[in-house]
C-alpha cells in the first residue's frame, strides 16, 4: 500500500529499464524496431529478400524471380553492384584476412585463398572488421548484425537503443556513425519517425543518458533523469569515484519523482515541466505553468496541447475540469 504521506519509498520501486533483444538468427524482422515506418531492409545474407517495416514490426518479402533487392535504390532490380559481397562468398579474392559474417555480430570468416572458414567470437564479444579482432560488446559499434548499413539506403538514420540522445546514420560506404542530439546548452532526443532531434517529452524513451548523472558519494543518491517526470537514477555510493552505470527507475503511475524530497510524490505535488502525461493514459492533467490555471491534454501518455481555464477559473485534476474554486496544487501554485 502506498503510504509515506503521499510518498513512495524509492528503494521499493520496480526497475523498468529494458532493451529489445538482438535479432535471432533468421528472425531479422526485429530489426524494424530500429527504423522508421516504411523502411525496407535487405535481409542479412540474402540478395533477393527484404523486410518491410511498419510500427516496429517487419514483414519478409521476396523479389520477383531473377531480381535482387537494392537498398540504395530501395526496390527490386535486375542487377546490383557488389551482390557477391552481400550474399555470396565474402572471401572471394582474399587470403589471410578476416571478414564479418553479415548475419550476426559475433560471427566472422577467415579467408584462406578465397575459401571462407567460419568462426565466432567468445560470448559477449563482437567481431570488428576494421581492427580484424574480437572486441567486447561495450567497445563495439556493431548493431544486431554486422555492417547493418549495407542493408538500407545511404543517409538512413536509426535508433541507438542504449541512449535516446544519440542515433546512428549510414554513409555511402555502408558504414554507420554515432551522432548526438544534445549539446552543452540543450538536451534533445532522437525521433526516429521524423529523423530529427526533438524535446525529450516528445519521445518515448527508457534509455536515458547516464553521462555525468552521478557524482562521488558515500550514500545512495536519487537523481532526476531530467527528461521525464517519473524517471530517476539510483546512484550507488562508490566514493571516491562516481557511479558511471546508475540504475534507471520510474515512480508508479500517478506519481512523479521529487528531487528535493528524494521520493515519489503525487503528480499534483511535484513541479515538473517535462512530460506530465507519462503514465497518465488519456486524460486532462495539471500543468506546472500559470499558477494552476493551465491544464494539459494527454493522449496515450503523451502531451497533445496545453490550455488555460477561462476567466479566473483554476484547473482541478481531481475532476479533470476547470473550477471556480481556488486551487493550490504544489506543482503549479506561485510559479508565474
Amino acid at each position: 500500500m502506498l503510504n509515506l504521506k503521499l510518498g513512495v519509498l524509492l528503494g521499493s520501486l520496480l526497475l523498468v529499464a529494458s532493451f529489445a533483444p538482438s535479432a535471432s538468427v533468421g528472425d531479422y524482422e526485429e530489426l524494424c524496431r530500429l527504423f522508421k515506418n516504411g523502411t525496407r531492409i535487405r535481409k542479412p545474407g540474402t540478395c533477393d529478400q527484404y523486410i518491410q517495416c511498419y510500427d516496429g514490426d517487419g514483414t519478409l518479402l521476396t523479389c520477383p524471380s531473377n531480381q535482387l533487392f537494392s537498398p540504395s535504390e530501395d526496390k527490386c532490380v535486375g542487377t546490383m553492384a557488389n551482390s557477391n559481397k552481400y550474399c555470396g562468398n565474402r572471401c572471394e579474392g582474399l587470403d589471410g584476412e578476416w571478414v564479418a559474417d553479415p548475419t550476426e555480430c559475433r560471427k566472422y570468416f577467415y579467408c584462406m585463398n578465397g575459401v571462407p572458414l567460419a568462426g565466432m567470437c567468445p560470448a559477449g564479444q563482437h567481431f570488428d572488421e576494421s581492427s580484424q579482432a574480437c572486441l567486447y560488446g561495450v567497445d563495439s559499434i556493431c548493431v544486431d548484425v554486422n555492417n547493418i548499413c549495407e542493408l538500407v539506403a545511404e543517409k538512413t538514420k536509426f535508433r541507438n537503443e542504449k541512449d535516446c540522445s544519440y542515433y546512428y546514420e549510414c554513409d555511402k560506404n555502408g558504414k554507420h556513425a554515432s551522432k548526438s542530439c544534445s549539446t552543452s546548452k540543450k538536451r534533445e532526443y532522437f525521433d526516429v519517425e521524423s529523423g530529427n532531434c526533438v524535446a525529450p517529452n516528445k519521445v518515448e524513451c527508457s534509455a536515458h543518458s547516464k553521462e555525468g548523472v552521478c557524482s562521488s558519494s558515500n550514500v545512495v543518491k536519487y537523481v532526476s533523469d531530467e527528461a521525464t517526470c517519473r524517471g530517476y537514477f539510483v546512484c550507488k555510493p562508490l566514493h571516491p569515484v562516481a557511479d558511471l552505470d546508475p540504475l534507471w527507475m520510474q515512480c508508479p503511475e500517478g506519481y512523479f519523482f521529487d528531487q528535493d524530497r528524494q521520493l515519489c510524490g503525487t503528480a499534483t505535488s511535484v513541479v515538473c515541466t517535462q512530460n506530465r502525461c507519462d503514465g497518465r493514459g488519456t486524460m486532462l492533467v495539471t500543468s506546472s505553468n500559470n499558477d494552476c490555471h493551465n491544464y494539459i491534454r494527454c493522449v496515450d501518455n503523451k502531451e497533445v496541447t496545453e490550455e488555460t481555464c477561462h476567466l479566473d477559473h483554476f484547473f482541478d485534476e481531481r475532476v479533470e475540469a476547470c473550477s471556480s474554486e481556488i486551487i493550490y496544487d504544489k506543482c503549479c501554485d506561485g510559479r508565474s
